[in-house]
């Protein structure tokens, strides 16, 4: 009889350490899934982010026009829910002006995971919010950009006058036109980070992208991240 008790012990103690190892691993798995997927964002948010330290500067010799690409905001900030095609929920619609975001931003990383017309419903509610979260930053960008463009302008003017007046080289003015570029690309990203656009440009894509991986399924999202990473 007490043989039989020790052994009735024994299996239920087993079963118990059996079952906190079992609750044991599912937390730890838990918790390296939510620590994955922390991970995977942030490499994401910091990618895009990053891309604002290599955005092309433009300027124009003959007129002194310059400019930085989407006027210094990287190409994921601007898609909205209007990049989804409105008959079919396709991504990737003609329109001339949206061509250049579909085609270099995170959009292209939606084609071709099979989204159902539910994820498209989801997924157009997801950039809608998205455009509302950026529009602020996006607006003082874009006034940050204007202002810099009429001083860098009048630099670049003067260098050119310099050249057509023969008081410089071919060589010096190219020289001179080249810092001027760099330095409109800095001092554009040195005032995104002082008015903290680059946070509020980082929190809203944070935000999205756990949306979006809301609605994906692990296979889609694995495929999305995979492109995303470039």
């Amino acid at each position: 009889m007490k043989r039989n008790l020790k052994n009735t012990a024994l299996a239920i103690g087993l079963m118990a350490l059996g079952m906190v190892g079992c609750q044991k691993d599912t937390l730890n798995q838990n918790f390296t899934d939510s620590e994955n997927l922390d991970y995977q964002i942030q490499s994401l948010v910091t990618q895009t982010d990053n891309e604002s330290d290599v955005l092309e500067v433009y300027l124009d010799d003959n007129t002194s026009e310059i400019a930085v690409q989407n006027e210094g905001i990287p190409t994921d900030y601007l898609v909205t829910s209007e990049d989804l095609s409105e008959t079919s929920g396709a991504i990737g619609g003609n329109t001339d002006n949206r061509k250049h975001i579909k085609d270099n931003s995170f959009l292209r990383c939606l084609k071709g995971l099979g989204l159902d017309s539910d994820q498209y419903r989801k997924l157009a509610i997801i950039l809608a919010e998205f455009k509302d979260c950026n529009a602020s930053a996006i607006k003082r960008a874009r006034t940050i950009h204007a202002e810099l463009q009429k001083k860098y302008k009048e630099l670049a003017e003067a260098q050119i006058k310099l050249y057509k007046n023969n008081e410089i080289t071919k060589s010096e003015l190219e020289a001179r036109l080249k810092r001027i570029r760099m330095a409109f690309h800095k001092e554009l990203r040195d005032l995104h980070l002082k008015e903290k656009l680059a946070d509020a440009f980082k929190n809203c894509h944070d935000k999205m992208l756990r949306q979006l991986h809301g609605i994906l399924t692990d296979r889609q999202w694995a495929a999305f991240v995979k492109c995303y990473k470039r």
